[in-house]
């Protein structure tokens, strides 16, 4: 649902975060953006009064500012934020009561956390210095509990900076680990909140930033598409999950089992649409996919451009 539609139906207290949040961000901005500063003239600088269509033009014109204030906030916030914050943005949940989000969150806690002892024990039992799947998760384990030491040192809570994350990041690309294999190891050192308190304070917090609505009368969150697509950048993903999920049902049955070979994961007695799901929900980058991934080794590089070719058309 557009920002316009979500500002029609809510009542002013339901967007007076999100208002407020607006308002600071185009003050701040309007000095040093002519395009920010027509826009807030047109409202007389009144945007708790505009329409939502001129809310709307406003969020436009300061989407830059926006997806860095928000990026910022963000990176204060603990693990169990980022997890709730990739369930908001997958299709179909823009729009959801908050029971259903809870839900989905103790689902995918649960997944996590299997997830993480199934790693912790490759990881304890292996021995071997192969640069396989489990000797790389062990790279990649020791690296994040570095970073994770470097502020214990000092006498720091335990976080990740920016930077550290930029790194581990680069690292985890070249190793061939996945996002939820990420996530995963992170919740190995620092294991993620769960319980509905823990979904309730992150939904107040995306409220208090102005990144999602709460209708209190029907218990429903909504997030905008305009949000939706920024959050998605901020995640690092290349594509929305509709469009990703149309390129992975014209792969071959081979190709879907290359992409998962490439991450350790189980290819054996694996139904299609199992793959396609394992894919999909495992954050692998559509563009390490298509360059590398779905390709047996042996493959040319003329072999390659020509199965891209096939794909595009």
């Amino acid at each position: 649902m557009k920002l316009n539609q979500i500002l029609s139906i809510l009542n002013q207290i339901e967007k007076s975060k999100f208002i407020t949040f607006l308002d600071k961000l185009c003050l701040s901005a309007a000095s040093d953006d002519e395009g920010i500063s027509k826009a807030l003239n047109k409202v007389n600088c009144q945007i708790k009064d505009a329409s939502g269509s001129e809310i709307t033009q406003l969020f436009k014109a300061v989407s830059l500012q926006y997806k860095k204030s928000v990026y910022e906030k963000l990176l204060l916030c603990d693990a169990s934020m980022a997890l709730l914050v990739n369930i908001l943005t997958r299709d179909g949940n823009c729009i959801a009561r908050i029971s259903w989000i809870e839900q989905l969150y103790a689902r995918e806690w649960e997944k996590l956390d299997v997830l993480a002892k199934k790693i912790k024990l490759e990881i304890d039992n292996n021995f071997a210095e192969d640069y396989g799947h489990e000797h790389r998760l062990s790279i990649f384990h020791n690296c994040l509990n570095v970073a994770y030491m470097n502020d214990e040192r000092i006498n720091r809570q335990a976080n990740i900076t920016d930077d550290e994350r930029s790194i581990l990041n680069a690292l985890a690309h070249h190793l061939k680990i996945s996002k939820d294999e990420v996530v995963a190891i992170e919740h190995i050192s620092e294991p993620i909140k769960t319980g509905k308190q823990t979904v309730e304070n992150c939904l107040q917090e995306l409220r208090d930033m102005g990144v999602i609505f709460i209708n209190r009368k029907s218990s429903e969150v909504l997030i905008p598409d305009e949000v939706v697509s920024i959050l998605n950048q901020i995640q690092g993903k290349q594509l929305a999950d509709k469009h990703l999920l149309r390129i992975l049902r014209v792969l071959s049955d081979p190709e879907l089992s290359n992409i998962l070979k490439s991450y350790g994961k189980r290819t054996r007695s694996v139904s299609r649409s199992e793959k396609i799901n394992t894919i999909l929900h495992s954050g692998i980058a559509v563009r390490d996919m298509l360059s590398r991934d779905l390709y047996d080794e042996t493959e040319s590089q003329n072999k390659r451009k020509e199965r891209l070719k096939q794909l595009i058309i």
